[in-house]
């Protein structure tokens, strides 16, 4: 009987195991910050529905719930319900970063601007794009706010804003971002002034 085929198959095998063995696998992507906030921004018109968690605290004119959504770093996460003409009316907001470095924070607020201008967000079928300006930050104005919205959106996304900000709390600087409804868009706010 001749063994070297079999011999040659065994060896073959045995390659291919240990080299399959050492190849790494590759590792599930690690969520990132812009994932999660597109995530939030597709929830926006559901009222945050299927992120909300359990209630943390409740006043007269406010309740706050956890958010299951918190992207990757941030320091505080939440869901506020506040009523608006009789119906509930919800934002998302999240601290990104505290910190006494106002360099550091002025990085960071630049940062989260980027990420978020230019993003898309899926709802139904269609994809609308995040637009704003950059409001520079400056140390002796202790806040800079930049806002976007998004561009041509549906009826059920009109209202909605992202807002990034910058701001001084006694004795360091924080920064934030949050996803809400605008109360009245410019629209509606130059009907009522007619």
């Amino acid at each position: 009987m001749n063994y070297r085929p079999l011999a040659a198959l065994l060896g073959a095998s045995l390659f291919s195991l240990s080299v399959f063995a050492q190849s790494p696998v590759p590792a599930a992507p690690a969520p990132s910050f812009r994932a999660d906030v597109q995530k939030v921004v597709a929830d926006f018109a559901h009222g945050f529905a299927s992120i909300r968690g359990r209630q943390l605290d409740q006043d007269p004119q406010t309740v706050e719930y956890a958010s299951l959504v918190s992207p990757e770093g941030t320091k505080e996460t939440s869901i506020t319900r506040y009523s608006s003409n009789g119906k509930p009316v919800y934002s998302w907001q999240s601290v990104l970063l505290r910190t006494e470095d106002y360099a550091e924070a002025a990085k960071k607020y630049k940062w989260a601007f980027g990420e978020l201008k230019g993003m898309n967000v899926r709802y139904v079928v269609d994809q609308y794009t995040l637009e704003g300006r950059f409001d520079k930050p400056e140390e002796e104005r202790n806040f800079a706010s930049s806002e976007l919205r998004l561009a041509h959106p549906p009826a059920p996304l009109r209202k909605l804003k992202v807002r990034v900000q910058l701001q001084y709390e006694m004795p360091e600087w924080k920064v934030s971002i949050m996803v809400y409804e605008q109360e009245k868009t410019d629209d509606e706010q130059a009907e009522h002034m007619d």
